[in-house]
């Protein structure tokens, strides 16, 4: 006996479209379990990897940490710089 499940009972996403959009009716894609509600295209699942997960945020973050410090010692020596040749 096979088990048999009906689909169009499970919720469903329901996310509105954009104001400018051709659609007027909100998606039907089946949710997700994680607890928002929403389906894969809409928020549904966090990405696993690239640009936005935790450690890329991380990394960045370091990365503009040192380079504003690298402008900042630039403007210092220029400064420096502009003195000594007043002298």
């Amino acid at each position: 006996m096979r088990f048999k499940m009906d689909f169009s009972k499970l919720p469903r996403c329901g996310a509105k479209p954009k104001a400018n959009s051709s659609r007027i009716l909100p998606c039907r894609h089946v949710a997700l379990k994680n607890g928002n509600g929403r389906c894969y295209y809409h928020s549904g699942r966090p990405p696993k990897n690239g640009l936005y997960t935790k450690g890329a945020y991380a990394e960045r973050t370091a990365q503009r940490r040192i380079i504003n410090g690298l402008r900042q010692t630039s403007e210092s020596l220029k400064e420096l710089i502009k003195e000594q040749g007043s002298k």
